[in-house]
């Protein structure tokens, strides 16, 4: 179940008539919305908006560009209908079954789910490889299994930017890493959309002795030459946890080889910068401090394409830091945020800027315990091990959470919800932002 993305553009093309329409399942409608209004609720199936059929939640999406709207649908198998408008930027406030996600085929030799314990919730272990997803909510997908149908698919509703998992552009390698070979080479699939209008986000996971050294050299090559149709390309470290018993061995990025990629990936940066105006090529954060680097200022990243990447976000944040007020409600307050390890020396430097603001601030950063001590980023703590921190709390007013350590739907790894965080540690709970004005804002009203 998701909320549709908030409609911004203009109105999509109706172009296409397929057979009957399965339909999409409401799974909730948002009190006042243009829906509700309109007498949507949950449990409706809808098939048709303003004459197109709807056979998945990428045809809802597709339709929701209008003003108004005469949706058909059905209630306990009875026909019904509906007509509202909505205004210019406002969603029409559904929630729908994601239903016929495509599941992923590959093998990936660094896959992070093939290393995940048992025991987390349930929807973690599933993998998906769908193009609607990539479109809709920024998942990275290979193209491995793109059938005609589907490149004519994203060409006619202009899905555009896609978010692609490349990884390698010489096929023997991207065999290897896949764990697969795919059909097509995944520059020829990319090119032939490209032509077709669709532009691409990147990103190249570096496993050493795979993809590393000059592999990347080729890759990032291949991609940059590709021309506009390639917006940004992401290089990431391979994540490896403790939970590995059976699969590839694999090797971690070390120092020197994070320093080798985060040359490599400023080279390219500054070439790009010179020939377009933008960086396009990008070194994750967790690169810049394995290789014992200073993060780079904001221009580096131009307007942030990949910091969902990890790219850019502790720029951000220490920047937002600087720039903060503590609302006087906050000065004289006792607050903790929570990090992982690998973050923990910029969350005391913000710290240090907070409590020259008159709030106090502390920073802990315990182990992960749930997928060991290779796994140092924040938004992969499970909750218990917030939870244990509590002796470690007292006198305290609150407790920040790293960002991105809950889901959508405001769930921790092992299922806690925030409710379940207060609870176990007696205190306020808020999840954190990259932006720490943001933090800020939600810290003055959960405390008001």
């Amino acid at each position: 179940m998701t909320a549709l993305p908030d409609p911004k553009g203009t109105p999509a093309e109706a172009t296409k008539k397929r057979s009957k329409p399965a339909g999409v399942v409401v799974q909730a409608v948002h009190e006042g919305s243009p829906a509700g209004e309109g007498g949507l609720k949950k449990g409706d199936r809808i098939l048709e908006i303003n004459g197109m059929p709807i056979d998945d939640f990428l045809d809802l999406y597709v339709a929701s560009f209008d003003r108004e709207y005469v949706m058909t649908y059905e209630r306990g198998g009875k026909p019904m209908r509906a007509e509202f408008e909505r205004d210019a930027g406002e969603p029409l406030g559904i929630e729908v079954d994601m239903e016929g996600i495509r599941e992923c085929r590959n093998k990936c030799i660094f896959c992070f789910f093939d290393q995940m314990p048992p025991g987390l919730r349930k929807e973690l272990y599933f993998k998906d490889e769908d193009y609607r997803l990539s479109f809709l909510h920024g998942n990275y997908v290979t193209l491995a299994d793109l059938s005609p149908e589907d490149e004519e698919r994203i060409v006619s509703d202009m899905l555009s930017p896609l978010y692609v998992s490349v990884h390698a552009t010489q096929p023997e390698v991207r065999e290897r890493l896949l764990g697969r070979k795919p059909p097509e080479d995944v520059m020829a699939v990319m090119r032939r959309l490209g032509e077709k209008g669709i532009q691409f986000h990147t990103q190249i996971v570096v496993v050493p002795g795979y993809n590393s050294g000059a592999v990347l050299k080729d890759t990032i090559e291949d991609l940059v030459e590709a021309g506009e149709m390639i917006l940004s390309v992401g290089v990431v470290p391979v994540g490896l946890t403790a939970h590995r018993e059976g699969l590839t061995p694999l090797e971690p990025v070390d120092a020197d080889t994070a320093a080798e990629v985060v040359r490599t990936v400023r080279g390219f940066n500054h070439r790009m910068r010179q020939r377009t105006g933008k960086g396009v090529v990008y070194a994750a954060d967790e690169l810049f401090i394995k290789a014992g680097m200073a993060i780079p200022g904001a221009p580096y990243y131009d307007d942030y394409p990949q910091v969902e990447n990890g790219i850019g976000m502790l720029r951000i944040l220490l920047d937002s830091a600087a720039e903060a007020i503590v609302p006087e409600s906050l000065r004289d307050k006792w607050i903790t945020f929570v990090t992982g390890t690998l973050a923990k020396p910029y969350l005391v430097e913000v710290a240090g800027m907070l409590r020259a603001e008159g709030l106090v601030a502390n920073v802990l950063a315990p182990r992960n315990s749930l997928f060991g001590d290779m796994v140092s980023v924040g938004g992969l703590l499970p909750g218990k091990d917030v939870v244990a921190l509590r002796p470690r709390l007292k006198g305290f007013d609150a407790v920040v959470l790293p960002p991105d350590m809950l889901n959508a739907d405001d769930l921790t790894l092992d299922g806690m919800t925030i409710g379940d965080l207060e609870a176990g540690l007696g205190l306020p709970v808020v999840p954190g932002s990259i932006d720490m004005r943001d933090t800020l804002d939600d810290l003055e009203e959960k405390l008001a």
